[in-house]
């Protein structure tokens, strides 16, 4: 991080356009392209002022959602129930993918920044996690093991990507991989401890690589019943047996959607598709990493479209369409996306 500030007394600081085109062709050049964001974003407008933190979030336990943006290069902190902002976490460098653990605190990707920060579910700064042979894209918690996986979107020098495992969350990793994969963005485990991530070969055509519980190395995943085109987020929902994957190319157009896939072995069948709208009531141009929570699915759109500008949005699953509730007042490029409870 750029610095530390102080939060308040006694905290510790931490600091689609739907029918368009097909996008064009990306620049694969990971100096270049150090983002999860499907586009280029705009040009970051790092946020100087001092974080702060409501005296409710202090005093409250009900779920709240966690927002980066590395557009201003802060975290922010809502309430789940009203997307009311609780919170702005300043003095990150590039923060993106973003997951919880089970003491409800979560983890902060910092990609340029090369650390993994983990926050108290009132923003206090826990532990810091070095990355430094790669650029970490998003994480996962293993409710099975409490390991915490990486994905680095690919490593120093132009190399590969890979998935980095840290033991109960500390030490030094251990690092493994897809042969087959290049960038590594999004994961998450299911209820066996197996873990699931998406991302993209040399070429940049989308891949699913599953590291089965035990595995010294990933394999891929084959999918059918559908085609996605850009890595978003990955979650295992119990709830139905199944994967939630996120293409922030949906159907090759400016536009997001999410996926609910089944997977068998090597294999995934997509089994439906749905879509979110903005509070334009246009499709979602750039859903990067959503989370869902009981019957919602939570995340933030980055508008590069213009539709409507970026916000952050509930959403009712499955059945997507219009949000249930939004909040326009604060993100610029978001990214990523946890709920602590």
């Amino acid at each position: 991080m750029r610095s530390y500030y102080g939060f308040v007394p006694l905290l510790a600081a931490l600091c689609a356009c739907s029918g368009a085109s097909a996008p064009p062709a990306i620049d694969m050049a990971p100096q270049r392209f150090s983002t999860s964001v499907a586009r280029e974003p705009i040009a970051s407008r790092p946020d100087h002022h001092r974080p702060w933190i409501s005296p409710e979030l202090a005093r409250a336990t009900a779920p709240v959602l966690f927002v980066s943006d590395p557009g201003t290069a802060d975290v922010y902190i809502y309430s789940l129930s009203t997307l009311k902002l609780k919170g702005t976490i300043t003095g990150f460098d590039q923060p993106q993918g973003e997951c919880s653990d089970n003491k409800g605190n979560v983890w902060v990707t910092d990609t340029n920044g090369q650390t993994i920060y983990e926050l108290s579910h009132g923003g206090q700064l826990e532990n810091a996690l070095s990355d430094s042979n790669g650029y970490p894209d998003a994480c996962a918690w293993d409710p099975t093991t409490k390991n915490l996986a990486v994905m680095s979107l690919f490593g120093v020098g132009s190399s590969s990507g890979n998935v980095l495992i840290y033991p109960k969350g500390s030490g030094s990793p251990t690092s493994y991989a897809n042969p087959t994969q290049y960038f590594y963005n999004f994961g998450g485990y299911d209820t066996a401890g197996n873990l699931y991530f998406d991302g993209r070969d040399a070429s940049g055509t989308f891949m699913l690589s599953e590291l089965p519980r035990g595995a010294n190395s990933a394999y891929t995943i084959k999918l059918s019943g559908g085609t996605i085109y850009f890595p978003g987020m990955v979650q295992w929902d119990p709830s139905n047996n199944n994967l939630i994957v996120g293409d922030q190319s949906c159907a090759n157009n400016y536009a997001s959607c999410i996926y609910q896939v089944t997977v068998s072995q090597k294999t995934g069948t997509i089994k439906k598709q749905i879509k979110l709208q903005d509070y334009a009531g246009s499709q979602a141009c750039d859903l990067v990493q959503g989370v869902k929570y009981k019957n919602q699915v939570a995340g933030s759109d980055y508008d590069f479209c213009a539709h409507a500008t970026s916000a952050t949005y509930l959403w009712t699953y499955p059945t997507g369409g219009a949000p249930k509730l939004y909040n326009k007042t604060t993100d610029v490029t978001p990214v990523g996306a946890a709920i602590s409870i």
